[in-house]
């Protein structure tokens, strides 16, 4: 999926954002940012959650949210791209410690034998992202496995994503095949996609 000057501009400017954060003020916005993430209530809502591993530096480490999504009885469901269909393939995870392997790069992916499972059967997604905006527009990494990914979930499902507040831009270039999300959580605000039925916890601030 081809991706434009400006995104790839975007991406590099708000990745080195990201990474400029001094180590305490990252660790008291991930801390905030999960707090408020469980909090959705369509996340406590649903039996099936697909969230994303940490895989890069820039990200927020969501392994505090796969623990809770264990612990609340939850099915906890993550991906592992498959590079020979350039796609994504989930898997169920009842263990991090054991259901999670190092793959390409290091970058720790659901092992190959774990439970498969459908997007279809998936009720609430965390996706990852580099860039986002007010009207919870995203802009990810540029192989496209989200886009290709959430046409295949059901209708109705929500997708959120988690950012620092510096990843919240003004605008976003906007693409025919970007999907949009429910909504964005940060530090400070949460973000719903305007015109969307759904209503996050707290609101907008």
């Amino acid at each position: 999926m081809p991706t434009t000057p400006e995104k790839r501009r975007l991406r590099v400017e708000t990745i080195s954002a990201v990474l400029n954060l001094s180590e305490s003020d990252r660790a008291e916005q991930e801390r905030r940012i999960l707090d408020r993430v469980i909090e959705i209530p369509s996340y406590q809502a649903a039996e099936s959650v697909l969230l994303y591993i940490k895989a890069f530096p820039e990200e927020i480490d969501t392994a505090p949210l796969l623990s809770d999504a264990l612990k609340s009885g939850k099915r906890l469901v993550c991906p592992r791209v498959d590079r020979a269909s350039r796609g994504m393939v989930l898997h169920a995870i009842s263990d991090p410690a054991v259901d999670l392997r190092a793959g390409t790069l290091g970058i720790p992916e659901p092992r190959p034998d774990a439970p498969d499972i459908a997007p279809e059967s998936i009720e609430w997604v965390l996706a990852p992202g580099v860039a986002f905006d007010a009207r919870c527009n995203r802009v990810g990494r540029g192989a496209g496995h989200y886009d290709r990914l959430l046409p295949k979930l059901r209708k109705g499902v929500e997708v959120w994503a988690a950012a620092f507040d510096v990843q919240i831009l003004d605008a976003l270039p906007v693409e025919p095949h970007d999907a949009p999300l429910n909504g964005v959580v940060t530090a400070t605000r949460i973000l719903v996609r305007p015109h969307s039925p759904q209503e996050a916890a707290g609101g907008s601030a």
